[in-house]
């Protein structure tokens, strides 16, 4: 059987960036990637040592699998965490660069992405799903 693929998406909830980076990670989990991958809990991962909690499960994880960060601002805590407790991410999605490349598209808040914000989520999905075709080694 072979290794799962673990997203970890951004957990900031002040910018349209950790909205978008969550969807779009769901969005592979549950749609065009759900036996390919998981999603690992960045607080969690990032919290450790916590046996009641399972943080150490989340960093084993990305220590023997294949791992995607994506980031939604320019912070890179998840990268930043993933490379300090299980070692580099084997890819990084930048959140910012999908937005700047579709400027035409305005989201209605961090709260509701509204249909454009969730045409864009799908879009970033897409690629992550590239990055787990990679990772995976299928087409």
């Amino acid at each position: 059987m072979k290794k799962k693929v673990g997203i970890i998406a951004c957990s900031g909830e002040n910018l349209i960036g950790g909205t978008l980076s969550r969807m779009a990670a769901r969005i592979v989990v549950e749609k065009l990637r759900p036996n390919q991958t998981i999603i690992l809990c960045q607080p969690l991962f990032m919290a450790g040592n916590l046996e009641k909690h399972g943080g150490q499960e989340e960093r084993d994880f990305a220590k023997n699998h294949p791992t995607i960060t994506i980031e939604g601002c320019e912070e890179e805590c998840a990268k930043i965490a993933v490379n300090r407790y299980s070692g580099p991410p084997s890819a990084t999605i930048y959140i910012q660069e999908y937005i700047d490349a579709h400027p035409e598209v305005k989201t209605n808040s961090r709260e509701e992405l509204g249909e454009e914000g969730i045409n864009i989520a799908e879009i970033i999905a897409e690629d992550i799903a590239k990055k787990v075709d990679k990772l995976y080694g299928t087409k």
